[in-house]
């Protein structure tokens, strides 16, 4: 049983659009893109900002063994910042590279796509995407020798001060070495988890089969959490109830 560390690499969320302070929301976890739809590719540097003034982004076509370049941009980055957006509109099949790269040509980060009917293959897949129903969730006060400590469905801001911990145990190693966490809670009045909280990428070993992280509340309401591997393929959803 392993603690998660939160890490500060860079890496590129797929979704489709972004808050002022460079949130994802409706995060895309399928690598599979459908032909003439626009998607946000936002990068982020995690704690550290972007270094220098300008990031450049490229999109490589893969056809035939060999690269093929279909767009290139400059964009030029405001100091102390640490995310960049760019929307971007497949007008054609196949696997695309997408990456982000300093005035050196020095790559910061990169994730590929497919698009249209060029679709990635099932054997590609993670094993926890496919074995979703073999992964339990369980909010806790604390895990303990694997164990989970006071499971519960909701988490008070007074008594337990808004800290829960979500404890995931899979039936079979989790095969990534990199989460996704995405938090949404419902609005005033709505049917849908649709008010955007947090999104956090955590560190892990691929062979581990449990692991959990804690997070605290500040707002009551109802909560979503989605966890996805580092394919932005569903590993798991859950949710919970924050009260006074």
């Amino acid at each position: 049983m392993f603690l998660f560390v939160q890490t500060s690499a860079q890496f590129i969320t797929i979704c489709k659009a972004y808050t002022q302070a460079g949130e994802p929301i409706d995060i895309i976890y399928s690598k599979n893109i459908p032909l003439n739809q626009t998607i946000c590719f936002l990068l982020n540097t995690g704690t550290k900002n972007i270094s220098g003034s300008t990031v450049f982004l490229f999109i490589d076509r893969t056809a035939d063994g060999s690269k093929q370049n279909q767009f290139n941009k400059v964009y030029k980055i405001e100091k102390d910042k640490n995310w960049l957006a760019c929307n971007f509109k497949f007008a054609k099949d196949g696997k695309f590279e997408i990456y982000f790269t300093d005035a050196n040509q020095n790559r910061i980060a990169a994730t590929t796509i497919n698009v249209g009917n060029n679709k990635e293959p099932l054997k590609e897949k993670s094993v926890t995407a496919k074995d979703i129903a073999n992964v339990e969730a369980v909010f806790c006060d604390n895990v303990l020798s694997g164990i989970p400590v006071n499971p519960k469905q909701n988490v008070s801001l007074k008594s337990d001060g808004g800290l829960v911990c979500l404890y995931l145990k899979s039936s079979s190693p989790l095969n990534t070495e990199r989460i996704h966490v995405t938090i949404m809670r419902k609005s005033n009045y709505s049917i849908d988890y649709d008010e955007f909280v947090a999104s956090k990428k955590y560190q892990l070993n691929s062979d581990w089969e449990d692991v959990f992280f804690k997070y605290t509340f500040t707002k009551t309401g109802e909560y979503k959490f989605s966890v996805a591997d580092e394919k932005e393929l569903l590993i798991k959803t859950a949710y919970i109830t924050v009260i006074n």
